[in-house]
C-alpha cells in the first residue's frame, strides 16, 4: 500500500454498500469490507474516513471516531445546528429549548436563526434575543430577501443541519443557500440502512468549504437522554449562578435560596426562559415517575 494513495474524507452518499466519500473538492466512489458496513462500525452520512484509492476507485480502511451521531435520519459529526425561529407560525420556545439541550448534550454549537427578518419586527428579533443570547449566537436572516450571508461563516470547515418546527422556512432557506437545489446540482442524495428491511436516508449539500444537511432534526425535538436533576447542566447560564446557590446540586426549582431564582426575581434572568425550564424539569420528572410504577 502506497502512502500517497491514502486520502481522508467524509462520507456523502451510500447505496448497497457503495460510497461517495469527498476530499477536499473531488469525490470517489468507495467500497468497504462487511465488517465496517454492519454492526457497530457501520458507516453513516456525515462519517469522517481514510480510504485507500485504487485505479481511481477507493476502498474504506477506517471510520474515525464520530463526534456524535443522530437518529431519525441517522447522521453523523454534525459541527453546528441552526434552530430557527419566526414570528408566523408563532415561535414554539419550549422546542426550541429541547432543541438546545440536545445539542449541548450532543456537542452541536447551536445557533438561533430569526428567519423571515422581512415579517418579523424588532419587538420580536429583541423578544429571542432577550430569551438566548447568553446561551449561543443569535443572527437574522431573510430568505426572501436573500440575506443569508450571516449563516456562511458558521458553515464554513463544519457539518451543519437545520432544526425546528414545521414551517419556519427551513426549505427556503436551503434554496437560497444552494441555488440549485431544485435541479439537484450539488445535491447528494443519502441513503443508507442496516438489514434488509431497515432504510434512513438524508441528503448532504456542498456549501463553501462546508456541509449542510437536509434534515429537520427530528431527533432532537425531544429529551429523552436526561433526568430531570441533571437538566440544569445543560443551562449555561444557569451554570454561571449555580455557585451562589445554597445547596451544590441544587435544581433551581423548590431549593430555599436559589441563586437563579433571585436573578429572575431581580431581572437578571429572563422570566420566559425560566418558566419553560420549569416546565421541561416537571415534564422530566413525570416521565421517570410513570418509568418506575
Amino acid at each position: 500500500m502506497q502512502l500517497s494513495n491514502l486520502l481522508d474524507g467524509t462520507v456523502i452518499k451510500g447505496l448497497g454498500g457503495v460510497f461517495e466519500v469527498m476530499h477536499d473538492k473531488d469525490t470517489f466512489v468507495c467500497v468497504a469490507p462487511k465488517k465496517l458496513r454492519y454492526g457497530d462500525g457501520e458507516i453513516l452520512v456525515g462519517d469522517k474516513v481514510r480510504f485507500e484509492v485504487q485505479k481511481g476507485k477507493g476502498v474504506i480502511e477506517r471510520i474515525y471516531p464520530r463526534r456524535n451521531r443522530m437518529t431519525r435520519p441517522e447522521v453523523a459529526n454534525i459541527d453546528i445546528a441552526f434552530i430557527l425561529l419566526t414570528v408566523a407560525p408563532a415561535p414554539d420556545l419550549l422546542l426550541a429549548d429541547k432543541i438546545l439541550v440536545n445539542c449541548f448534550a450532543n456537542k452541536i454549537t447551536p445557533v438561533i436563526v430569526v428567519s423571515k427578518s422581512d415579517i418579523a419586527d424588532e419587538n420580536f428579533s429583541q423578544r429571542i434575543r432577550n430569551n438566548y443570547s447568553s446561551v449561543c449566537d443569535v443572527v437574522t436572516v431573510s430568505s426572501l430577501n436573500g440575506d443569508v450571508s450571516q449563516l456562511l461563516g458558521y458553515i464554513d470547515g463544519n457539518t451543519v443541519c437545520f432544526a425546528g418546527q414545521s414551517a419556519v422556512g427551513k426549505t427556503s432557506l436551503l434554496n437560497t443557500l444552494v441555488p440549485d437545489l431544485n435541479k439537484k446540482v450539488g445535491g447528494l442524495s443519502l441513503k443508507t440502512g442496516r438489514g434488509r428491511h431497515t432504510t434512513r436516508s438524508s441528503t448532504i449539500y456542498s456549501v463553501g468549504d462546508g456541509f449542510v444537511v437536509d434534515t429537520t432534526g427530528f431527533s432532537m425535538l425531544e429529551v429523552t437522554d436526561t433526568v430531570s436533576s441533571d437538566l440544569m447542566l445543560y443551562y449555561d447560564d444557569m451554570m454561571q449562578l449555580s455557585p451562589q446557590c445554597r445547596y451544590k446540586m441544587c435544581t433551581h426549582t423548590a431549593e430555599p435560596d436559589c441563586a437563579v431564582k433571585k436573578a429572575v426575581e431581580e431581572g437578571r434572568f429572563c422570566l420566559e426562559r425560566y418558566q419553560r425550564y420549569l416546565t421541561l424539569y416537571n415534564e422530566l420528572a413525570e416521565k421517570e415517575k410513570s418509568r418506575y410504577k
